[in-house]
């Protein structure tokens, strides 16, 4: 009796359009099985692509793979605290993933910002940062525990800042504190729930979150989004708000936020790129136009390996972490900058500036958060 029901369950993981549509309790489906209702599957430029690859078949999320556009897909909402659950079916040679705490479409390399968990054809190899459940290009997964093509596979995804816990096919793969490893700490802490085409084939379905209490501090928007009645112009640039977005152009100038910041905050400014030649940038700790604090650069990325990933972006990410004696800067994930203090931090202002040789500067959010200050 028990070999018929193995095969009964393994013929019912192989069948198309097999889906148990009744979410566990406590959860939430965010697919539905019938269309993307509560998903952008939009591209970079606002469309969906008239060869949209991605479909929704048999109660099933079909990637068609190339082209992998869009490269995403995301969710509508956004999440910090959850439970994720969800299946997946490879194709040979299948490279997928799922993404959580993924800003807004074309604001950044989506696994450098929140975070990519790995999905890849490569059952029976030796786990490393790209097998399935690794934290991609970061942590390799305990165990590569992925079933073979063809196969459907279980992910459960538990994020409760700072903590990670991954279990694929029942095992568990991460149990991983986040503020131990400097390379993810600082990662986005809410953001949308992504699924990713990555030229291959691959299918998901039944797709559930329940969401855990919020723990990150209160972002406060220092650009509003309408005007620049919190800012004081300095210099020759040229300042407006277009569609929601701030724009630079002329001269050499600076945007100044007319509040000075604590010390112990984090800054986050999505911004476009210097254009080359260009030096522009944000300021932090200004007290005037002549002690400007320190200063970090909107890259030309030039030959910078990891930065040129961020060329097929609408923005970029840069954050000035501001913390005790801790003075750093991460732009596109990627740790830039370090001008730890010798003193206490001091309180000042931040500012945006466009140099002669930028040509257009568009910046689209200026944000902080405060920090408790740390113990001694």
């Amino acid at each position: 009796m028990k070999k018929y029901l193995i095969l009964t369950l393994l013929i019912a993981l192989l069948l198309p359009g097999y889906a148990q549509n009744k979410a566990p309790e406590g959860f939430v489906s965010i697919f539905n099985g019938k269309d993307f209702t509560g998903w952008n599957i939009k591209n970079n430029a606002g469309v969906i692509p008239e060869n949209n690859r991605w479909k929704v078949e048999n109660g099933v999320m079909h990637c068609y793979g190339a082209p992998s556009d869009p490269y995403i897909i995301l969710t509508e909402k956004n999440y910090e605290n959850f439970e994720l659950r969800l299946e997946f079916k490879m194709t040979a040679k299948c490279n997928s993933g799922v993404l959580v705490h993924q800003p807004d479409r074309g604001w950044g390399r989506e696994s450098r910002l929140g975070m990519e968990l790995q999905v890849q054809d490569d059952a029976g190899k030796e786990a490393n940062v790209h097998t399935t459940g690794a934290i991609y290009n970061a942590i390799p997964p305990m165990v590569n525990a992925v079933y073979p093509a063809g196969y459907w596979n279980t992910y459960y995804i538990t994020l409760d800042w700072p903590f990670l816990l991954i279990q694929v096919n029942g095992q568990i793969v991460q149990n991983v504190n986040l503020e131990d490893r400097p390379d993810l700490k600082y990662r986005l802490r809410s953001g949308h729930i992504g699924l990713q085409n990555h030229g291959r084939e691959v299918e998901y379905r039944n797709i559930y979150v329940r969401e855990l209490p919020s723990k990150e501090n209160a972002w406060t928007e220092i650009f509003n989004g309408k005007d620049l009645k919190n800012f004081e112009m300095v210099g020759n640039a040229q300042w407006k708000v277009e569609n929601g977005v701030i724009v630079a152009t002329g001269g050499s100038g600076f945007l100044v936020s007319k509040e000075a910041l604590d010390p112990n905050y984090e800054l986050h400014v999505f911004s476009t790129k210097s254009e080359k030649g260009g030096n522009g940038g944000v300021y932090y700790n200004w007290e005037n136009e002549i002690d400007r604090g320190y200063k970090a650069e909107f890259y030309d990325f030039g030959s910078a390996k990891e930065l040129q990933y961020m060329n097929g972006y609408d923005y970029m990410l840069t954050q000035v972490i501001n913390y005790g004696a801790e003075s750093r800067v991460i732009l596109n994930g990627i740790d830039v900058l370090h001008n730890d203090y010798q003193a206490s931090p001091v309180r000042g202002k931040i500012a945006i500036y466009h140099s002669a040789k930028d040509g257009t500067l568009k910046v689209a959010k200026i944000r902080m958060k405060q920090y408790d200050p740390p113990k001694k």
